[in-house]
């Protein structure tokens, strides 16, 4: 049986940049600011393991739990500390790239090759033949792709997949907005638990009042606390609520809640009613561009019969 010579330091390099690559796009994508020596770290962690293939013991190395467990300490290692959610969806798109960035360079390696493959040392034959070639062709594959759907999100390609139509209701009532579908909003009521919707003051002014229109109107941030206090015994003061929120640059942010009598949410052309909601009131714009004036959270997207 013929055989093929497999180089180490081959394999170690070829790794280390692959995923490096990886992690870079995993930052990328999760949004989260990685520094460079850590993404090699965690890139030398991973090319390390590589080699287990080489190992006396590969079956215990190379078993799914041990790769989950390589997986979660390489994301560790290029990322932590971060909070669970955040590091869940920082070793999600680790995964996404890892498959994106090893498809490509497996599908260019074999596209490229006009032989054919009829053994398993064939195939390892194929992939150390063009092991290089086919990496450089994967990450410039991956470059070209990430920057041409970064071109069409910022040209709004996808916006339309991402924005709904809300009706909002309230003392007989009622205003509609755009919403974008914003997959990062996971506020909640402190009172209530109820999730929150983000909506654009101008949008809600005739829903809202006249104390609040008050509070709105005046230059400058509203005065939250201020305009609860002077609600007083007020007849629908229970209506309102401090909703906070963090933002860059913001992180004891606070903004009027409103509790509506209903909100519906318009899917495929009929509009169906959300569970219970607070809708928190943003007395600037949410879209320069003039596209959207409310931000919501995909846990109102399951309709209530």
């Amino acid at each position: 049986m013929a055989g093929y010579t497999v180089y180490l330091d081959q394999v170690f390099i070829g790794n280390l940049v692959m995923n490096y690559a990886i992690l870079w796009a995993a930052a990328k994508l999760a949004r989260i600011p990685a520094k460079k020596w850590r993404i090699v770290a965690g890139a030398a962690l991973g090319a390390f393991y590589s080699l287990a293939l080489f190992m006396p013991w590969k079956t215990f190395l190379l078993s799914v739990w041990f790769k989950c467990a390589a997986s979660v300490i390489i994301a560790a290692a290029a990322f932590a500390p971060l909070k669970l959610k955040s590091f869940l969806v920082s070793l999600g798109c680790f995964y996404l790239a890892s498959f994106a960035l090893g498809g490509l360079t497996l599908g260019i390696i074999f596209f490229t090759h006009s032989g054919r493959v009829v053994s398993y040392n064939g195939v390892g034959s194929v992939v150390a033949e063009r092991f290089w070639p086919g990496i450089f062709l994967g990450l410039i594959a991956l470059w070209v792709a990430g920057k041409g759907i970064a071109c069409l999100i910022k040209k709004g390609s996808f916006d339309r997949l991402f924005r709904l139509n809300l009706l909002i209701r309230s003392g007989g009532e009622q205003v509609n907005a755009e919403a974008l579908l914003d997959t990062g909003n996971s506020l909640k009521d402190p009172m209530t638990r109820h999730p929150v919707i983000i909506v654009e003051y101008a949008v809600l002014r005739p829903l809202l009042p006249r104390e609040v229109q008050v509070c709105f109107d005046k230059e400058g941030e509203p005065d939250v606390w201020g305009f609860l206090g002077s609600l007083g015994g007020n007849r629908g003061a229970s209506r309102f609520s401090a909703v906070p929120f963090q933002s860059l640059g913001n992180v004891n942010g606070l903004m009027v809640g409103f509790r509506p009598d209903e909100v519906l949410i318009e899917r495929q052309g009929q509009f169906v009613r959300t569970g219970k909601v607070v809708i928190a009131i943003y007395h600037k714009s949410l879209d320069p561009g003039g596209g959207y004036n409310a931000l919501l959270s995909s846990e109102l997207l399951t309709p209530v019969s």
